[in-house]
């Protein structure tokens, strides 16, 4: 695995990580939260520390890691077990059926409604990779469709169409 302090080092949130921010844990700092969103898997450490150039991004990530929120995102240990059997996964096998289609929605109407608050949701929706953390990140828009202004007399009706593309997908088994 790579270290926070070599260019190859490329952090991504862990399943726990995006739980903590889907879960808007304040036991974090804002300096090492804000770093933890930015971690994507795609964003260099060079590339984390031009966009917060008042912190030391290596420590952080350091701390990150230690905290077990962070990886290294260049780093793929093991193919899925659709890759492994030659098959192709367009899927994580972990996510319930219709997950693609339902975050999409979900993703589409909290860009539409949300403003700002749409980017805690965005981030929680799209780093869901299992069953929980999928729940966790419906909850949390659905309660931040709730609380927004543009999106309260909708919401229900969003949270019903969501559900049912996940029950579309697992009834088509």
């Amino acid at each position: 695995m790579n270290s926070p302090d070599t260019s190859a080092f490329v952090p991504r949130k862990t399943s726990f990580g995006a739980r903590l921010l889907a879960n808007h844990d304040t036991t974090l700092p804002s300096g090492l939260r804000r770093l933890l969103l930015l971690a994507d898997g795609q964003r260099t450490v060079f590339t984390l520390s031009q966009m917060m150039p008042d912190r030391d991004v290596p420590a952080d990530l350091q701390d990150l890691l230690k905290r077990g929120l962070l990886e290294d995102g260049s780093v793929r240990l093991a193919p899925p077990a659709a890759d492994r059997m030659g098959a192709a996964s367009d899927t994580d096998p972990d996510l319930p059926q219709g997950w693609e289609s339902a975050s999409g929605f979900m993703v589409s109407r909290a860009r539409e409604t949300l403003g700002v608050m749409a980017l805690d949701v965005i981030d929680a929706l799209e780093q869901a990779n299992d069953p929980e953390a999928a729940r966790v990140a419906m909850s949390q828009w659905y309660k931040a469709m709730r609380s927004s202004r543009e999106g309260r007399e909708q919401a229900d009706v969003d949270r019903i169409k969501a559900a049912a593309l996940l029950k579309a997908s697992q009834s088509a088994i």
